[in-house]
């Protein structure tokens, strides 16, 4: 004897089912944003980095200039 399909029952089934994907959905979509703006915090933090090592770099460089100067001075002045 084949199972008969209630029709009303597989509609709640599917609506539940329905609801529970909706509201799974929406929590991604919560996280995906709440990402979004980590990751933009984050993309801002490392080009501020970025900013400094440059200046750093720049400095660095500066002192190194400085320091073959007066070692070329210092070995000019023997």
């Amino acid at each position: 004897m084949p199972l008969q399909s209630n029709p009303d029952k597989d509609i709640q089934q599917l609506q539940k089912e329905n609801a529970r994907l909706k509201a799974a959905l929406g929590e991604a979509e919560y996280e995906c944003q709440r990402l979004e703006i980590i990751n933009s915090n984050l993309q801002l933090q490392l080009e501020e980095s970025n900013r400094e090592l440059e200046k750093n770099i720049e400095v660095l460089q500066s002192f190194k200039n400085d320091i073959e100067s007066l070692v070329d001075n210092l070995k000019g002045s023997k």
